[in-house]
């Protein structure tokens, strides 16, 4: 049971994942074409490239958090 529940959001993460890189690039054609301008079309897409990085390395960040926390005695 527990590993079905594993494998579930191991799906469910995966599928957030790829969510949020679709958001981001409907994100940066929506600025395109509402602007017709390469440097706000360029600012979306390092915002998006920012959100993409920081959602795929949530892990090492957790684990840099967690060990900030236990050398301050958190």
């Amino acid at each position: 049971m527990v590993e079905i529940l594993r494998n579930f959001l191991g799906d469910f993460t995966g599928l957030v994942k790829l969510g949020i890189t679709l958001l981001a690039l409907v994100f940066v054609g929506t600025t395109w074409v509402r602007t017709k301008s390469l440097a706000p079309t360029l600012g979306a897409l390092v915002l998006g490239a920012v959100v993409i990085w920081g959602v795929n390395s949530m892990p090492v960040l957790q684990q840099n958090i967690q060990e900030d926390i236990t050398r301050n005695g958190g």
